[in-house]
């Protein structure tokens, strides 16, 4: 068998450790700033990468357990909260994918998910395993690149015709399988049982023009990024949905 991303899915994000993943200060501390200082709260931070935002969950008051595919990530999440003299509750070594055993039942009050949902091979199946894990009550933090800037926008109108060459390794900056607009990513969710209750800006860029968060707030669509903060709900009814539209068309062939 080949060898590719989606049949030796671990031991390639075993081998990612070595690039460096949560660096912007600004957005860390914005990711953090989503739940409330001094809470308390029970948080998974999933796909934790170094571990930087659990580092800063926890220095919020939060009791943080921290979740990940590859073994390396988890090691550098406890040595994070080591330096940062905070404590991590539990480190679970988990594909989402493969569902929740791992985690043996524990549910919590908030789940970040950042910068994971693009990298997932089947993301309703990783996302109605991740819905497991919140209590009825929980917060689901999930960001994602936005398929739908300003910048891409320009680029398609510069760039004609075949665009990228990802076999080049200057190009491939990434494992992302997919990518999502605001209503891509809210149309999933709703699938799933999962209701977007805040859209929360993050900046626009135009590369080697500007950087703005103000435009941002303006804008949040049409941000660089998707923020989101979710609730639990009850999925999209599709037997309901199905007799709906065999009543329309029902009435539609009736002339009505």
């Amino acid at each position: 068998m080949e060898k590719t991303l989606s049949n030796d899915y671990q031991a390639y994000y075993e081998k990612a450790t070595v690039f460096p993943q949560q660096l912007d200060e600004i957005e860390l501390a914005q990711f953090a700033s989503v739940l409330p200082k001094g809470g308390g709260l029970e948080v998974l931070d999933l796909g934790c990468a170094e571990g930087r935002l659990a580092a800063a969950l926890a220095r919020q008051g939060h009791r943080v357990s921290v979740g990940d595919i590859a073994p390396t990530q988890l090691k550098l999440a406890q040595a994070e909260a080591d330096k940062a003299g905070v404590k991590l509750e539990n480190a679970y070594l988990a594909d989402i994918e493969a569902g929740v055993a791992p985690f043996a039942g524990k549910r919590f009050d908030a789940v970040f998910f950042m910068d994971v949902i693009e990298h997932l091979k089947n993301p309703v199946v990783g996302l109605e395993h991740l819905r497991a894990l919140l209590k009825d009550d929980g917060v689901l933090v999930l960001h994602t690149p936005n398929a739908c800037t300003i910048h891409r926008f320009l680029w398609h109108m510069v760039r004609r015709g075949p665009s990228m060459d990802y076999w080049n390794p200057d190009k491939l900056q990434d494992f992302h399988f997919q990518t999502y607009d605001y209503l891509t990513l809210e149309k999933t969710l709703n699938f799933i049982g999962l209701k977007i209750t805040e859209l929360l800006p993050t900046k626009i860029t135009i590369p080697r023009l500007f950087t703005s968060r103000f435009l941002a707030r303006r804008f949040p669509l049409l941000s660089d990024t998707l923020l989101v903060k979710c609730r639990k709900t009850a999925p999209i009814d599709l037997d309901a949905h199905m007799e709906h539209w065999k009543r329309t068309k029902a009435v539609r062939a009736g002339g009505v």
